[in-house]
């Protein structure tokens, strides 16, 4: 038993040896590390200016750790932001120098997109298809990377804005809905007129889906739909004048301080206007088939400055 002990032992030394031997490969050359688009440090970066091939110009500006569009004063998506900056390190595949003498039909000049990093440059070209990845210019040097940032540099700024309605963290002291108002002068909320069957906790819920309200998307909306009803949502450090219209079965959150709206489903939308009362009232307020649908016209002088 121990002779056999001892030789298990061994091949399965052996084996583990063989396995160290495969996995270092020796000889072999490693394979070299793809230099970066940029030596740019993204913690460093304080503007990014979009020129993409439609719409308008645009820039991000960062404040402290926030992301801003310039115009509109807009917050930001941070994800999508951490996103565009992670192009000044991506890998550099291949790279084409003026000096080489060859063919400079990359769609670089000019460019399809333009991105520009404080004072640095990133021009977009075509798709190589191999590989599909995309040629970009910084300086006068041409550079094959992965193509997944092109779709952000040609974007709209409507696609920048963050989908969180209201800033991360905040604590509402007044909601101002269609057929009622809630008010916290302490710790306690109160509500007008008034529901009695409206529970603490349904009263919590309510206030808790605005502080956490995330759109489905965020479009351009240059007037407010005159019907749309009147909504307003005060924290401490600030407060929002809103108006909110049904659009099919989805529903539309209007701001009066810039020209977007806040879409949102069905359910979402209920649960922002409704309180889950805990026995039906006798005089209820109006509920959210009582809000009038977004009209074809608008009226020009509702429109956000």
């Amino acid at each position: 038993m121990r002779g056999r002990l001892w030789l298990n032992l061994l091949l399965l030394l052996a084996v583990a040896g063989v396995g160290t031997v495969a996995w270092l490969q020796p000889g072999k050359t490693p394979k070299p590390v793809a230099p970066k688009l940029t030596t740019i440090d993204a913690a460093t970066v304080r503007r990014i200016e979009f020129s993409p091939p439609r719409g308008q110009a645009f820039a991000l500006l960062r404040e402290g750790k926030d992301w801003f569009i310039e115009q509109p004063r807009l917050r930001a998506q941070p994800f999508r932001v951490d996103t565009i900056l992670e192009l000044l390190s991506a890998d550099s595949t291949a790279r084409i120098d003026p000096a080489d003498g060859t063919d400079k039909s990359f769609g670089v000049d000019p460019p399809l997109a333009r991105l520009r990093f404080d004072a640095t440059e990133i021009a977009f070209g075509l798709t190589n298809p191999v590989g599909m990845r995309r040629y970009v210019r910084v300086g006068d040097a041409v550079h094959l990377i992965d193509d997944r940032y092109y779709h952000h540099a040609a974007s709209q700024w409507p696609d920048w804005v963050d989908r969180r309605l209201l800033p991360q963290g905040v604590t509402l002291t007044t909601l101002e809905l269609p057929g009622f108002t809630l008010n916290r002068p302490d710790a306690t909320w109160q509500i007008s007129p008034e529901r009695p069957h409206a529970t603490a906790d349904a009263i919590s819920a309510l206030v808790e889906e605005w502080q956490r309200a995330y759109a489905m998307d965020v479009e351009e909306a240059e007037t407010v739909p005159t019907d749309a009803q009147a909504v307003r949502v005060v924290w401490k450090a600030g407060a929002l004048e809103l108006a909110i219209a049904r659009d099919g079965d989805e529903w539309l959150l209007y701001r009066r301080d810039a020209p977007v709206r806040y879409r949102f489903s069905d359910n979402q939308g209920k649960r922002l206007l409704e309180i889950q009362d805990a026995a039906p009232q006798t005089a209820p307020g109006p509920t959210p088939a009582d809000i009038a649908p977004a009209p074809t016209t608008a009226d020009p002088a509702s429109a956000p400055p």
